[in-house]
């Protein structure tokens, strides 16, 4: 089965026009074919991006859990925030 296609408008800069014309001329691609391929590289990093963040994540989840000595770090670090962030962080 076909993929359905769909068309959109896309406004260049003539720069970024004529690179993609010569590009097509050299390897004898259509230029739409090239953008679509663009497209889904984008979409192919993103995608990336965001599996490389939930896999960082996940590896450092816990990291933490037996040490006993953050209370005072963490009540530091939150009176900072509040101090710096005041107008977020407003004082009853």
């Amino acid at each position: 089965m076909a993929a359905i296609m769909q068309k959109i408008q896309v406004f260049l800069r003539d720069d970024q026009k004529a690179a993609l014309k010569s590009i097509a001329a050299r390897t004898g691609q259509k230029q739409s074919d090239l953008v679509r391929k663009s497209v889904d590289l984008l979409i192919d990093n993103a995608r990336q991006d965001d599996a490389d963040w939930r896999a960082a994540t996940r590896s450092v989840a816990g990291m933490w859990r037996d040490r006993t000595d953050l209370e005072p770090i963490s009540e530091a670090f939150r009176a900072a925030v509040k101090r710096r962030f005041s107008s977020v962080h407003k004082r009853g």
